[in-house]
């Protein structure tokens, strides 16, 4: 039997709305005290003992990651160790991996690769239609069965409105969400129904005319997500939008909430931190899906999460080779890597003044929890000692050099906090030289 002790740690648990200095008391992987007084009596027998001096840290339930692309499947314990690092304790992975998690058997093969307990949690999208062609159902219910927390395209559309009804009343019997990357594939120029379609590069507007990229409309995005919600209403699914970007998709969701509609929404941290002058420079690190938006649509985001038009903060998490990156503008990869960046940045909402650490912290571990209906995470006695420690005073650089993955749009950005500590299931996963030089021998 073990012992772990976080003395005068700042514990903020978002699901039961707790937020006070406190002394945590961890035996074996289970959280057995959390309290302003400590109590020797929790400590029983000539057990080894491990302090720490956590004055002016702060302990959080773990973060959950619900939108991450890894690739191929032999990406998936990297992506976990590097999510490790940086306070993730779960990820949800899209379909559109190779081979595609379009069948109850790879999903279920997911699973039990990621069965090591010191590392992430890995939850999986199934595939809404086969070969993400938009035309015909996967095997919605046996992927169900197998694990799958919902069932989406992954980085494209639902395209066609009766095989979206279809779906939609499938997942509504066995009670998994829909979730949609919102994109009108033929104004955005990347249907392949006609040869002479042209592919959309950049948002569409002044900033596009200027670099003579193919622009996308805003509208592309709000009029899916239109479509959507009626389709939802008349099934009564619960409907998720992936990354929403725009003004437009925003108060469209808005209103269908306050409609009473079962709908719920992400974004990524390039469209509430960037807008479209990002590309002024041709950068193709900025190149993403959907594309960077106007000054307006950036405020716009940052309203929804203030109001809770948004529910989840999510990465996004599309790491790109270099050599697909390097290509002219129109030739580069769609994609960027953040799953090392997304606590980093969305902290910066909080210096900024725009939200509260508490809200901030929902937004990356509690809220993806309760959409997906996957056990919330917490801190609370007698639960798993599954948790974060954070130090969200630290001046901090990103440096794409310093980085696993690549490329990120955020390189060179001043940010500010480091996470010091990730435990799963009381397992001590990763610990920074700074918390180790915070070990105590008495208490």
């Amino acid at each position: 039997m073990t012992y772990t002790i976080f003395k005068s740690i700042n514990v903020l648990n978002p699901a039961t709305n707790f937020n006070e200095k406190s002394n945590v008391v961890i035996r074996n992987n289970k959280i057995i005290s959390i309290s302003k007084k400590f109590n020797s009596e929790t400590i029983t027998g000539n057990n080894p003992i491990t302090i720490y001096d956590c004055k002016g840290l702060t302990m959080s339930p773990g973060l959950m990651d619900m939108r991450v692309n890894i690739g191929k499947t032999e990406n998936l314990e990297i992506t976990q160790k590097i999510a490790l690092k940086n306070g993730i304790t779960s990820i949800v992975i899209l379909p559109n991996q190779t081979p595609k998690l379009n069948n109850p058997s790879i999903i279920d093969h997911i699973h039990r690769q990621s069965e090591n307990i010191i590392l992430p949690r890995v939850n999986a999208y199934g595939a809404a239609t086969k070969d993400d062609a938009g035309l015909e159902m996967s095997e919605l219910g046996l992927m169900s069965e197998m694990g799958a927390v919902g069932f989406t395209n992954g980085n494209k559309s639902i395209r066609n409105s009766l095989v979206m009804r279809r779906l939609m009343s499938y997942s509504k019997m066995i009670n998994r969400p829909i979730i949609q990357h919102a994109e009108d594939e033929d104004l955005s120029g990347i249907s392949q129904a006609s040869t002479t379609s042209i592919r959309g590069e950049m948002n569409e507007g002044e900033i596009s005319t200027r670099l003579g990229l193919i622009g996308i409309p805003s509208c592309a995005e709000v009029i899916i997500v239109e479509r959507d919600i009626r389709l939802a209403e008349l099934t009564g699914v619960h409907y998720h939008v992936a990354h929403v970007s725009t003004r437009e998709a925003i108060n469209v969701i808005r209103r269908a909430k306050k409609k009473g509609i079962r709908i719920t929404c992400d974004t990524a941290p390039p469209y509430f931190l960037l807008n479209e002058n990002a590309l002024l420079n041709y950068d193709t690190s900025f190149k993403i899906s959907p594309p960077l938006r106007t000054e307006d649509d950036r405020i716009a985001v940052i309203e929804g999460i203030q109001d809770g038009t948004i529910d989840v903060i999510a990465s996004d998490h599309r790491a790109r080779s270099k050599d697909t990156k390097i290509q002219p503008f129109s030739a580069a990869s769609i994609g960027a890597a953040g799953i090392e960046t997304l606590f980093l940045l969305t902290l910066e909402l909080v210096h900024k003044r725009l939200i509260d650490l508490k809200k901030a912290i929902s937004l990356i571990s509690f809220n993806p929890s309760k959409v997906l209906k996957i056990k919330e995470p917490t801190l609370e006695q007698n639960e798993d000692a599954t948790f974060i420690i954070f130090d969200d005073s630290v001046n901090n650089t990103i440096n794409q050099k310093d980085l696993m993955f690549s490329p990120t749009p955020f390189d060179g950005r001043n940010v500010k906090g480091k996470i010091l500590a990730t435990f799963i299931q009381g397992n001590a996963s990763h610990v920074d030289p700074i918390l180790k030089q915070r070990l105590l021998n008495e208490f």
